[in-house]
């Protein structure tokens, strides 16, 4: 039973992860707590274990969208790499009462914000045809083309 419970967290935390971009520890987290009624420390490092693959299969897919900016992405993976461990360790010296209320709290904090955050104006997507091309139509002159 434990078995299927899991598919179903990991189905819900899957698809939530790629369309949300969100971690999946936000679902995975709690649904190992109650529905398997796992310690939260287990249920955090367990949901740790699994956000690897999942993740890369949700990344791959963004980058065939080409909805990646590596740059950025680089720089993520430094600090959260360096700070995942350092959490792991403070975690256990934290006490499971506690961890679930920081849990909580802290899903609560990122909810209201994102509830009642103004939209930001969008950005333009860049444009799909080269600077020089677009630069030449724009002047009236006409780009070379293979066909003339």
């Amino acid at each position: 039973m434990e078995l299927l419970i899991g598919i179903g967290i990991g189905s819900v935390m899957g698809l939530l992860s790629g369309l949300l971009g969100i971690g999946g520890g936000t679902i995975a987290i709690p649904g190992m707590m109650y529905l398997l009624k796992m310690p939260t420390h287990l249920a955090m490092g367990t949901s740790l274990a699994v956000i690897i693959p999942v993740a890369i299969s949700g990344t791959y897919k963004h980058m065939l969208n080409k909805n990646v900016d590596f740059k950025v992405a680089i720089g993520l993976a430094i600090g959260g790499i360096v700070f995942a461990y350092i959490g792991a360790w403070l975690q256990t010296h934290v006490p499971e009462l506690m961890l679930k209320r920081i849990f909580g709290l802290f899903i609560i904090v990122l909810g209201l914000n994102l509830v009642l955050a103004k939209p930001r104006p969008a950005t333009p997507a860049p444009a799909s045809i080269p600077p020089v091309a677009a630069t030449a139509q724009a002047d009236g002159v006409q780009p070379l083309s293979a066909t003339k």
